[in-house]
């Protein structure tokens, strides 16, 4: 991802549209019982579009501002999702391109490992928090809700970052490698007209 000024602009916009839906809507919307919670999910595409560098900054930004917002313990969810964040992003810059399935995976495991990870923590400084199993069908219907939304989430925060996408994948070459090419050439796999030598 190339960060320019306009690019910058569009992160902190949608990064600010994620956090105010995640407080004023999908918190305070019940299903099954249990709350939704979009912004692991949104660290983690952030991640596999940007890499580990966007992606720990914006999951740290997702978590600060998400803390601030609310009556939680402030900076509580900014070291896990810049976690999440940096290592979709690590996954990505691995050279593997996220295709849908691996995109829900990540979002869902993503999702999980947030709520784990901050109940734990919870536990850890003592803000009246406890574990114990009858919590665990909340965090497999979260992890649910993080596969199931993370399908609209990255559809927009794709379609809103496209511009500074540099590379997608165009399939793989002789050597077993990936071939990439910049979002604005043309690919070439696709050309359908006469060939050069067929002018000659």
């Amino acid at each position: 991802m190339i960060i320019t000024n306009r690019s910058a602009l569009r992160i902190a916009l949608l990064v600010l549209l994620v956090t105010v839906l995640q407080v004023s809507f999908f918190s305070q919307i019940e299903l099954l019982g249990t709350s939704v919670w979009i912004l692991p999910a949104c660290a983690a595409i952030f991640g596999l579009l940007g890499g580990s560098l966007v992606g720990a900054t914006v999951g740290f930004a997702l978590g600060f501002l998400g803390d601030g917002l609310t009556d939680g313990p402030l900076g509580s969810a900014s070291l896990i999702l810049m976690g999440v964040g940096y290592l979709a992003g690590t996954w990505r810059e691995r050279g593997e391109f996220p295709d849908l399935p691996a995109v829900l995976a990540i979002c869902g495991i993503a999702t999980l490992g947030s709520n784990l990870t901050l109940g734990v923590y919870m536990v850890v400084v003592g803000f009246d928090s406890s574990l114990s199993p009858s919590l665990v069908p909340d965090l497999i219907l979260q992890s649910i809700y993080g596969v199931v939304l993370a399908i609209p989430l990255y559809v927009l925060i794709r379609r809103v970052l496209k511009p500074a996408l540099v590379f997608e994948s165009t399939g793989r070459d002789r050597n077993g490698g990936y071939r990439e090419r910049r979002l604005d050439e043309p690919d070439l796999t696709k050309v359908t007209g006469p060939r050069l030598t067929d002018e000659i």
